[in-house]
């Protein structure tokens, strides 16, 4: 029996779940699909991850400075105002590599074989395949793009 590559999309709705799923599961962080993105502070901090496998992508975080440092503080059960910016920066690239896992996982199924990149900081331009979502996660900003194109 041969796995159809890409037999699942993700669209706003779906990278949003997973993004949720994630925070809540990971970081104990309540978050939900932003309706007005304008009243919610700036993003100024930048993580990404590349894949490769049947489809080859990647998958960016944007977010406020606040919510990588209530990120990190959840992470390791301290105050955010104890949180120093390289924690901070190292919990959104955590917070980049676990949404990736789930992002491949939606993309081919538990059987496809796929291989995550290192996270890192950083900022690409949306391309034309992405999918995007922003939460309000606390009051805090969080931005996810995917991008994927079909490997041939």
């Amino acid at each position: 029996m041969t796995t159809e590559p890409n037999t699942h999309h993700l669209n706003e709705s779906s990278l949003a779940r997973l993004v949720v799923d994630a925070l809540e599961r990971t970081a104990f962080v309540l978050a939900d699909p932003c309706e007005d993105p304008a009243t919610l502070p700036a993003a100024d901090t930048f993580a990404l991850i590349d894949f490769t496998g049947p489809d080859c992508g990647g998958v960016d975080l944007r977010a406020s400075r606040a919510f990588a440092r209530n990120l990190a503080a959840s992470l390791l059960g301290a105050e955010p105002s104890e949180i120093q910016d390289s924690q901070a920066e190292e919990a959104l690239r955590e917070l980049a590599n676990i949404v990736a896992g789930s992002v491949i996982t939606a993309l081919g199924g538990d059987d496809c074989r796929f291989s995550l990149g290192l996270p890192t900081l950083g900022i690409r331009p949306a391309g034309s395949n992405s999918t995007s979502c922003i939460l309000d996660a606390e009051g805090e900003r969080l931005e996810v793009t995917c991008h994927h194109s079909h490997n041939a």
